[in-house]
């Protein structure tokens, strides 16, 4: 009868040592296979490119096997609340976040059906681009100066003489300080002064060769006013 009972025992043990080794088995093989499948979709050559008015981004990468992704982002790592996600299962993924602000820094993850990557445990970043680049500011063009018959220098209206990026009465008498001439505009017969209009001065009253505002003033003067 003890000859029996050990026996039985043994057989007993045998099969629970059996079970044991096929389940620390059958585990391996399920996280090798779970392993594979991860690095399979893990994603390669991971990028961020803000587009030029800061408003958009495109987020690139490869995987070796194929699967739709989707891309968690936020403006800090603790907010990933904002979600882009691929239509197609492929192995190039491009994949655009929309809803940026210019000039900020954004953190984002990739997420693959229940898997989810990033930078070693922290959020990959990027930076949007402001919104002020790419522009192209105005530039002020100088009409350069304009030379006579004789060599003298004939000042012109509508040219920046000055180079202040205004065209006005000083750019003349800039360039009649350096040098240029101006023709001066008079009228024939000089109208009695009680008669003229001081308001639409054509003559230059005060003979410095421009007729510009200061004419108007001497001619209110040449009123008594």
């Amino acid at each position: 009868m003890k000859g029996k009972v050990n026996v039985k025992t043994i057989v007993i043990l045998c099969v629970v040592l059996v079970v044991i080794i096929l389940g620390v088995i059958g585990a391996k093989t399920v996280q090798t296979f779970m392993s594979g499948a991860t690095s399979a979709v893990e994603p390669k050559s991971v990028t961020a490119v803000s587009a030029a008015d800061g408003k958009t981004a495109t987020v690139s990468w490869t995987s070796d096997k194929a699967a739709i992704a989707k891309v968690e982002y936020g403006t800090t790592a603790a907010s990933l609340v904002l979600m882009a996600t691929e239509n197609d299962s492929v192995t190039d993924h491009r994949v655009s976040l929309t809803s940026l602000r210019p000039n900020t820094t954004y953190y984002y993850r990739i997420r693959v059906a229940e898997e989810v990557f990033d930078n070693s445990g922290i959020p990959y970043t990027f930076k949007t681009k402001g919104e002020e680049e790419g522009k192209v500011l105005p530039t002020v063009s100088v009409v350069p100066s304009v030379t006579g018959t004789t060599g003298d220098l004939v000042c012109k209206d509508g040219v920046d003489y000055n180079k202040d990026g205004i065209i006005n009465s000083f750019d003349l008498l800039a360039c009649k300080k350096n040098g240029g001439t101006v023709a001066k505009t008079t009228i024939t017969t000089m109208p009695a002064s009680s008669a003229l209009d001081c308001n639409n001065v054509v003559a230059d009253y005060n003979s410095d060769g421009i007729v510009n505002s200061f004419d108007r003033k001497s001619c209110l003067q040449s009123q008594g006013r």
